[in-house]
């Protein structure tokens, strides 16, 4: 065990737990033994679900500002650790492990804070990151300075981007200069890692440090010849003549970069990189950085649209992880893995590992398990050569990084991967796929692999593009987008218990087209039973430059219900996209039946925001109304779309001097009265001129972050409107149904409904489509406006109308829709808290989603889950519930409810109660009354429910998210759900 004043620090903060380590701490040898690095020596480690690592060091005394600068440097390198504690007897100092190198000594500059070894500065500690405060992400939210921006894969690529730059600029081939970086970082892998030492470089070259020898074009030329040899020509092809060696001064680019120089400013430094310990991963980060980069002759936009037409996009490592985690859990080892679009071979390099850490049982792997894991089970595709050397160097560097057996590369001669184990072609035609059955078999007897990861193109190739597609191959397939291709393709090499983990674009599984839907169900029935976890909430940092949002798809996953498709919602948040980790509870996981999807389309969407209140209101609204397209075809109308300007090949002057809804002339209920007249001769689509005849209800097909509501209002006379809208023209005699179709539009429940069905809006960008808008259920037109929930929508919709200030009443408009619809108080619950849910789409909201919970939101959401509660134990009525609200400090990352049932009838109360100690002390008070040992489960599940015969403790994060008004619904479901199983037991 490490010293006690370490062990008191961590016990203080929750990273032991009764001398016990918590979930995620190892101590001691263990803990040296994970970290690789050769200056620093872990007491302890923490690390996170998502492979994030905080370490501790205990200290008799400071050992100076050098010493932990070296220390920390060499954490950086690791690229996983926010943070480094340095313990002492009278203090415990906090730095920034993410942040970048700038000198040698720079500690000072990354010192975070210094707490004294005393129970209020402890406390303190705690709050600011401790255990809890780490896994519920409250940590990130304290400290903007950490920031995995700065962190060592962001400065490599940018150093990299830079020496690339300069190369290019002294007159070298970018596909050379590309090469060089690549063979240079690869060797520069070898000497850290002991492979290559200085013995060895003497004695091929006469050179014994690699920055030396790289200023000597003929002893470099005789190196890669040498490596070459060693790796088959796979990274170092073949030296033919000397002129395939770049010239000198390149060599000494490279050379100055490997000694310090800044590929940016020229000035000399210190280099900060440690390839001992940077990740292997890192290389496909690179591969990356450069298909994206512009050449001399491109801008960059120019590349980064190449590169998107491609279909390349690095797959980030804690993506990586997240699909390796579910897919590989359980393997025995023995499985075959094929990429079908393998890139730089990031999930290979990942499931080597696995493999060999599966195989080998904790133990160390020998050499030749290491060789013949690579040789008879690791697979690739990729239509890139490029790309197919790039992984072929990372999973030769992965398999020298596992292998035990370091030393000098003399003797060790690898089996060549390019044309064996990794093919260059395109998955989806039949000769790629027979030379990778051709290597299937050649490798392992066999034409058919265990396990299918990757991350194929999300690319539409336009018309051409998808008649092509459909020419060759009788599934069906997606009208845009290809994504489901590959799987389909894939199919070809797989045996019915092949699992599938793969990245897919988001638009492919939910298209509202019926090509688009068959397509997506002939997928999921071949493949069940199926996991997607929606990843729309992340673009801000996970695949930035796409044009859509993503999924990861799990085909034949686990041993679930084959009927039954999961579905796992990734919530955005702060601590996420600046550690770039994924947050998950169980209330983010919601399972559809294939049979209510294929009844009805929308519920496999709508499981992407809503719960299962959400998906039960759904259906019944469904099932009670027809949708909004037949009742306006009972009053002879239809929605359309507005003028097209276009192209301007149709004439449009009939509609000259009417007035013009341009862009931003429509707000709630209020249309601008200084319109300016049409003036266009000639349009694209200028539409026929019923279309625009008053009295007119009109809808804006984008949202606004302001008031997250469709915009839509009723105009009294005739307008042109732009396609920036649409339209319904309505008889006079209908004018009340206007305006009733335009309260209903304009009220929490459209934008609940829109959130949870449309094809953009709640996945991708804040606009509704014309068919999203049609589909909305809604009451027969002309029967609700005699109605007098009908007739007060009515009132409220002309008041808003008439209005001359900007307050608008929306509680009593939401309230007549809903009477309008006969929805309870739980319905009105669930879409009220759904038009939160859709001002997450904007920023504001998100951040609004992750502030810290309010006592009194705590009690409405206690007072919520009484309700339901309520309703059961009323039928017997002999007990009753009541609910305490513990009243928490606001810095405190999580929050507790207790509810307790008493033994006689009466009215369920909600009561606060503020508690005393600290955070830890609260929840082992909790754990001891319940006999259970809370922090453990708190880890990853970020959530818990948990229960004796009389007592139920709800404990989350405290961010709003929550705790809404749905999440007691459900919450409540469930435990009455979990309370009738064990009465039926």
């Amino acid at each position: 065990m490490p010293a006690h004043q370490l062990t008191s620090v961590l016990e203080a903060t929750g990273y032991l737990s009764r001398g016990e380590p918590a979930h995620g701490v190892v101590l001691d040898e263990t803990a040296r033994h994970r970290y690789r690095g050769a200056l620093f020596s872990p007491d302890a480690l923490w690390r996170s679900t998502s492979d994030l690592t905080v370490y501790f060091k205990f200290v008799n005394h400071y050992p100076g500002d050098d010493y932990v600068a070296s220390w920390r440097q060499e954490i950086w390198n690791t690229g996983f650790a926010p943070l480094l504690w340095i313990v002492s007897p009278n203090s415990i100092d906090l730095y920034n492990a993410f942040g970048s190198p700038r000198q040698r000594d720079d500690a000072q500059t990354h010192h975070i804070q210094t707490f004294s070894n005393i129970a209020d500065s402890l406390t303190a500690l705690d709050m600011l990151a401790g255990r809890i405060a780490m896994e519920t992400g409250q940590f990130w939210s304290q400290l903007d300075t950490i920031n995995r921006n700065t962190g060592v894969d962001q400065r490599l690529l940018r150093d990299l981007a830079s020496l690339e730059d300069n190369l290019i600029h002294g007159k070298l081939n970018r596909q050379k200069a590309q090469d060089l970086i690549g063979q240079c970082i690869f060797i520069k892998y070898l000497v850290d890692r002991h492979f290559l030492d200085s013995e060895t470089l003497n004695s091929v070259v006469g050179y014994s440090r690699l920055t030396d020898l790289l200023c000597d074009r003929q002893s470099t030329t005789i190196l890669l010849d040498w490596l070459s040899e060693t790796f088959n020509g796979d990274i170092f092809p073949h030296i033919a003549r000397d002129t395939d060696v770049p010239h000198a001064r390149h060599l000494r680019q490279v050379a100055d970069f490997l000694r310090g120089r800044d590929p940016t400013t020229g000035q000399m430094t210190f280099f900060p990189y440690n390839f001992n310990v940077i990740p292997i991963e890192l290389i496909s980060a690179i591969y990356e950085q450069f298909a994206h980069r512009p050449s001399p002759r491109k801008s960059a936009t120019t590349a980064s649209k190449s590169a998107r037409a491609s279909g390349i996009y690095y797959t980030p490592i804690p993506l990586v992880g997240l699909i390796l985690d579910e897919l590989l859990d359980g393997i025995s080892g023995e499985e075959t893995v094929v990429d079908v679009t393998c890139g730089s071979g990031v999930f290979l390099v990942e499931s080597l590992r696995r493999l060999v850490a599966a195989k080998s049982y904790g133990a160390s792997a020998s050499r030749e398990m290491i060789r013949r894991t690579l040789r008879e089970q690791i697979f690739g595709v990729d239509i890139s050569d490029t790309a197919v050397r790039v992984a072929s160097l990372s999973l030769y560097l992965a398999a020298l990084d596992l292998d035990v057996d370091t030393g000098s590369l003399h003797g060790l001669r690898f089996d060549r991967l390019v044309g064996n184990n990794l093919i260059t072609g395109d998955t989806r035609q039949s000769q790629t796929q027979d030379d990778l059955q051709s290597a299937l078999f050649r490798q392992t007897g066999s034409d058919r692999v265990d396990i299918v990861v990757g991350n194929p193109p999300w690319t539409y190739r336009g018309k051409a593009g998808t008649a092509s597609r459909r020419s060759s191959s009788r599934a069906p397939l997606q009208p845009r987008g290809e994504s489901l291709d590959f799987i389909e393709h894939a199919m070809a090499f797989s045996h019915e218990g092949t699992r599938f983990g793969l990245v897919l674009g988001a638009t492919s599984l939910f298209g509202r087209s019926r090509t688009g839907i068959k397509a997506a169900r002939h997928v999921l029935k071949t493949l069940s039973p199926v996991t997607i976890v929606n990843l729309a909430n992340l673009s801000s940092w996970l695949f930035a430059n796409a044009k859509m949002p993503a999924v990861a798809f799990f085909g034949r996953h686990r041993s679930n219900d084959a009927d039954q498709v999961t579905v796992v919602k990734v919530p955005w948040s702060p601590s996420g996209e600046r550690s770039r980790s994924f947050e998950l509870s169980p209330s983010d996981v919601i399972s559809v039946s294939m049979h209510e999807w294929t009844k009805s389309p929308y519920l496999l969407r709508a499981s992407f925001h809503g719960y299962r209140r959400d998906l039960y209101l759904l259906d019944r609204l469904s099932a009670a109304h027809g949708s909004l397209e037949a009742n306006l075809r009972s009053v002879n109308t239809s929605l359309n779309s507005g003028v097209k300007i276009g192209n301007r090949s149709r004439v449009a002057s009939f509609l000259q001097g009417l007035p013009y809804l341009t862009k931003d002339a429509l707000g709630h209920y209020s249309i601008r009265k200084d319109l300016p007249p049409f003036t266009e001769h000639n349009a694209e689509r200028p539409r026929e001129s019923h279309v625009y005849k008053a009295p007119l209800l009109l809808i804006k097909e984008v949202l606004l972050s302001s008031e997250p509501r469709a915009i839509s209002a009723v105009a009294n006379h005739d307008v042109v409107f732009s396609d920036a809208y649409f339209g319904a023209p309505f008889d006079p005699n209908d004018n009340d149904a206007a305006h009733l179709l335009a309260g209903i539009l304009g009220s929490s429940l459209a934008t609940w409904f829109f959130l949870m069905t449309a094809s953009s809006f709640g996945l991708w960008y804040p606009r509704l489509l014309k068919k999203d808008i049609l589909q909305l259920p809604t009451p027969d037109i002309r029967q609700s406006a005699d109605s007098p929930a009908g007739r007060h929508t009515i009132d409220v919709v002309r008041r808003l109308h008439d209005r001359d200030s900007m307050d608008l009443q929306w509680g009593e408009l939401d309230n007549a829709v809903f009477d309008l619809y006969g929805l309870d108080g739980d319905d009105r619950t669930v879409i009220n808290d759904g038009l939160f849910r859709a001002w997450w789409q904007w920023k504001s909201g998100r951040l609004e989603s992750v502030r810290p919970a309010t006592t009194e939101q705590l009690c409405e959401y206690a007072r919520t889950f009484l309700s339901v509660i309520d309703g059961w134990l009323s039928a017997r009525g002999i007990r009753h519930m009541r609910a305490t609200v513990l009243d928490l400090p606001q810095q405190w990352p999580l929050r507790v409810i207790q509810f307790v049932l008493e033994d006689s009838p009466g009215t369920s109360i909600v009561t606060v109660s503020q508690p005393e100690g600290t955070l830890n002390d609260l929840i082992s008070q909790i754990g001891d009354r319940l006999q259970i040992r809370i922090s453990d489960y708190l880890t990853g599940s970020r959530e818990l429910r948990v229960h004796n015969r009389d007592e139920l403790i709800i404990i989350k994060p405290c961010a709003r998210r929550h705790w809404l008004g749905v999440s007691a619904l459900e919450d409540a479901d469930s435990v009455l759900s979990e309370s009738f199983a064990k009465a039926t037991v």
